[in-house]
């Protein structure tokens, strides 16, 4: 429990200590004070090579011993200032980010780069539990960059902080940074594939037309009336019937579709709102007009992307406090 408590406390102050020090920003370049850097592992075993080296020149007073564990320590001092420089003068933006579904991966696309001509090799970057990105500027003053994280929670999403790190030229030390971007998506509902009621439906089964009196399409005859159009009249049927009729024609409307919360009354809030994302997603791939009723929201009968997206978004948003 004491272990624990001194995690949390710890977790706690060091990540109060890096919101002062390394603000929530959408665009930053690495200096010195964000920038953090200590020996690897390998560089650790360096330096006691290099110890046990120099301890063996003065017990056996060899000169050319002690000359090469001091070209070593040479090397473990210039190459603390090569590995800081492979970060330093790094400028990195926040670019787009891409929402996804419960149980997919979110895509961040990040910017990166370099001033005054400067090279940056084996820069690794690493966001939660994203598989880790490496990123060369080479010959190139900008880079991009995509990670993929995993979410599992609907509503607005907010990755943890950056981490860039890198152990260049000779891998004796370990330079990094963490960067706050100020970015974030939206997590939809995972869909939940199921049956929809049709008493539900806008006067109309599903997949149904509505007709509307138009100019489209020839609809039939009907017995003529003072005031018709000469040029509806069909001459061909009078020559037959010797009676005046009128050409009638209508406009056909795609079928409207009202997706309502309480046509999966019994179900949990999530599950409601995975089958409402499911018939959502449905609609908008065949086209229809459809509309949506949450508690508290109604978006009414529409069609297209913009329409879906504005769909989803109220359900990833369903039930969150907005700022």
């Amino acid at each position: 429990m004491a272990v624990l408590m001194v995690r949390r406390w710890w977790r706690q102050w060091s990540d109060n200590w890096l919101r002062r020090r390394l603000p929530r920003t959408r665009a930053t370049t690495l200096n010195q004070r964000r920038i953090f850097i200590l020996p690897t592992r390998n560089g650790v075993y360096f330096l006691l090579m290099t110890f046990a080296i120099f301890l063996g020149g003065i017990n056996y007073s060899n000169s050319l011993v002690l000359g090469t564990a001091f070209l070593l320590v040479s090397l473990f001092m210039i190459s603390i200032l090569h590995t800081f420089a492979n970060l330093s003068g790094l400028r990195v933006s926040a670019g787009r980010a891409e929402g996804a579904f419960v149980g997919e991966e979110a895509a961040f696309t990040l910017r990166l780069s370099a001033a005054g001509g400067r090279q940056h090799q084996a820069v690794k970057l690493s966001w939660g539990r994203a598989i880790p990105q490496y990123v060369d500027l080479v010959d190139c003053d900008t880079a991009a960059a995509t990670l993929l994280l995993p979410v599992t929670r609907r509503g607005r999403y907010r990755p943890r902080r950056l981490m860039l790190e890198s152990n260049y030229p000779l891998g004796l030390q370990r330079a990094w940074s963490w960067i706050d971007l100020d970015m974030a998506v939206l997590v939809y509902p995972r869909p939940i594939v199921c049956d929809y009621s049709q008493r539900l439906h806008v006067d109309k089964r599903p997949g149904e037309q509505q007709t509307e009196e138009g100019s489209d399409d020839f609809h039939g005859l009907r017995e003529y009336q003072r005031g018709d159009n000469p040029r509806h009249i069909a001459w061909r049927s009078y020559a037959r019937t010797q009676e005046l009729h009128s050409k009638t024609f209508v406009t056909r409307r795609s079928s409207e579709w009202w997706l309502e919360w309480e046509a999966f009354a019994g179900f949990g809030v999530e599950e409601r709102l995975g089958r409402l994302c499911y018939w959502v997603c449905k609609l908008a791939e065949e086209g229809h007009s459809y509309g949506l009723r949450l508690p508290g929201v109604e978006l009414g009968p529409a069609d297209g992307a913009l329409h879906r997206r504005h769909c989803l978004e109220a359900l990833a948003l369903y039930g969150e406090v907005q700022p």
